[in-house]
């Protein structure tokens, strides 16, 4: 702590300013300056005097002793040996190329258009991302059947089902339901990521079937992200919900304000979280509270569709706040990105490369 306030101290006293124009401290420099404090504290060895006094010791002694100088010298040059061979292999350490990781690769050829079909047809629902459909059928058949709503990457949508409930899609989102609800419970089918506003009907109860877990609900508020089984979680805004794990057939019930994660293993972990920063997608926002930097990072290329490559994998785990809007370009983003955290990520020929 003493040598981090030294070193803001030397920096201002050279009117250099540690902060950029957003208040921000500039790690870089602090971090410089500590290396000098460190090096400055602690005393280099004098070489030289060293030496003499080596040979002093270990080779003026009398004749007598020749045996036992020549042993001294011996150990001596073997240990210097040792020193010039870790400081040999110490640079070569540091040098090993660290392989670059790609966290998220993306689709040629994508759809960009949100896609209603049946076994027969399929309707194109073009327009911006604030577009919506309220789904009804003048005639309703005997038989429900079954329509599939796709949201293609960097874009989303709105729908409101049959029964009047209110669902938001996120990018490269799956959703199947009926075209009319019958029988004792409404479902429906997710994959990928959606908030529900369920509307309330005590004697049907509102099933969303993921490929991890199941969740069922009478009338609430709630996210359900299942883009893969090992990220597949619910967090309740309101209302109340219990999740059945498909692999496990374990059970768990949450409240608002937590949320249910699974495990591989097929049981829940379940914890407090602050739901604001779970549905401001659903608004438009990039919004992220103590999240991994690799996680950003795959939302970031799922929107955009972009690969992502990360030169130092070990930064993916950095933990930081970030926000931005989803209806900017891609480069406004990286800007945000590049002011507030210790990275440094940039678009070349279609890719992000992180550094």
């Amino acid at each position: 702590m003493l040598i981090k306030i030294k070193a803001e101290c030397l920096i201002s006293s050279c009117g250099v300013s540690i902060t950029n124009n957003m208040g921000k401290k500039n790690i870089n420099i602090i971090m410089d300056c500590k290396r000098v404090f460190v090096r400055k504290c602690i005393e280099a060895p004098n070489v030289d005097d060293a030496w003499v006094d080596f040979c002093h010791k270990n080779v003026m002694d009398s004749t007598k002793n020749r045996k036992r100088n020549v042993l001294a010298l011996l150990g001596g040059l073997i240990a210097a040996a040792a020193i010039l061979t870790v400081g040999f292999f110490l640079p070569i350490k540091h040098s090993i190329q660290v392989v670059p990781q790609r966290i998220f690769c993306a689709v040629g050829n994508v759809n960009k258009h949100v896609t209603l079909s049946t076994k027969i047809n399929t309707l194109i629902l073009s327009g911006k991302t604030a577009d919506s459909l309220v789904y009804s059928q003048a005639q309703i058949a005997a038989i429900p059947q079954d329509l599939k709503l796709v949201t293609p990457r960097g874009k989303d949508y709105h729908i409101i089902l049959p029964d009047g409930t209110k669902v938001w899609l996120n990018a490269d989102t799956k959703l199947i339901f009926p075209d009319h609800f019958s029988g004792t419970y409404r479902l429906v089918q997710l994959e990928g990521e959606a908030y529900f506003e369920v509307a309330k009907d005590k004697k049907h109860p509102f099933i969303v079937r993921c490929q991890a877990f199941t969740t069922e609900v009478l009338g609430t508020k709630f996210d359900v992200r299942a883009y893969s089984s090992t990220d597949a979680n619910v967090v309740l805004v309101e209302g109340s919900v219990a999740l059945r794990s498909n692999k496990s057939k374990n059970t768990c019930s949450i409240i608002p304000g937590q949320k249910a994660q699974i495990k591989g293993s097929g049981d829940f972990i379940v914890e407090h979280v602050d739901t604001y920063a779970y549905v401001q997608w659903k608004d438009g926002y990039f919004y992220f509270e103590d999240v991994m930097l690799g996680d950003i990072l795959q939302e970031l290329g799922r929107w955009y569709n972009v690969n992502i490559i990360v030169e130092n994998p070990q930064k993916v785990r950095t933990r930081m706040h970030f926000a931005a809007d989803r209806n900017e370009s891609l480069s406004v983003a990286l800007d945000n990105l590049n002011t507030i955290c210790d990275v440094h990520a940039t678009l070349n020929n279609g890719e992000v490369v992180v550094r």
